[in-house]
């Protein structure tokens, strides 16, 4: 990445007939880093890349879904039914729990209420469709349904939706931050920036006009202006959402 940067920066310096001020080595590095920092970028894997990428095989893992964190959010399909945004509540070796909150006369608390329980007490879900009776604030699940005070929000089986294994084609994931510049964020996307923007512009503006009149100058504009790029394809590259293939039906 410095290599680069620090070539293309030096070729057009050197080609120009012109004297190298601090303005223009300024916009130089900015341009270059800009640039540099997008071609790195890891792009967002479509689905076809990464099945192809990931190989099939590993797709088609069963064990993959029940690494799944309780409350993840999944878009799953099934035969003979369109993609589904769903919770991730549980699975075995033949079947898969989600929540299902894709109703809309569902309250938006009470949906955030179902999502912490199955991220904290999962078991409650299985233990209301057995009989028992479980509250959590003001909300009650029992096997006739999901009550919030004594007003029925829902049925229990509408909310909590079990498919055999055989039945489910895919379950994909949203990640965010993925990729090299995903994981830097804007911290680490300035440390990373600054120094190629310094070294480049260092050595850039040796390669123009001399090691002998280049002084520290030089390489705190390159920093500086690295560093603001560096910071903002970080941020940027941490909130971007990828999506991945967790189970692919063989």
């Amino acid at each position: 990445m410095k290599s680069a940067l620090s070539l293309t920066l030096a070729v057009s310096l050197v080609a120009s007939p012109l004297p190298v001020t601090a303005q223009e080595l300024a916009h130089a590095t900015a341009r270059e880093a800009v640039r540099l920092a997008a071609s790195t970028g890891e792009p967002t894997m479509s689905v076809t890349e990464n099945v192809q990428q990931g190989g099939k095989s590993r797709q088609s893992d069963w064990s993959r879904v029940r690494k799944l964190a309780p409350g993840t959010e999944v878009i799953l399909t099934t035969e003979g039914s369109a993609p589904g945004r769903r919770y991730f509540v549980s699975a075995d070796d033949s079947s898969l729990t989600v929540l299902n909150l894709t109703d809309s006369s569902l309250p938006a608390a009470t949906a955030r209420a179902l999502r912490e329980i199955a991220s904290q007490h999962r078991e409650y879900f299985e233990g209301a469709a057995r009989g028992g009776t479980y509250l959590v604030d003001n909300l009650r699940l029992v096997s006739s349904g999901v009550f919030l005070a004594d007003r029925k929000i829902a049925d229990l089986q509408r909310v909590v939706q079990t498919s055999a294994r055989k039945e489910i084609s895919r379950i994909e994931t949203r990640r965010k931050g993925r990729g090299v510049w995903g994981h830097l964020g804007p911290l680490g996307g300035y440390f990373v920036g600054a120094l190629s923007g310094g070294y480049a512009a260092g050595l850039a503006c040796q390669a123009a006009v001399g090691r002998d009149r280049c002084d520290t100058g030089a390489f705190l504009t390159g920093a500086l202006v690295g560093g603001i790029a560096g910071v903002s394809y970080g941020l940027l590259a941490a909130n971007r959402e990828t999506q991945e293939i967790v189970y692919l039906a063989p």
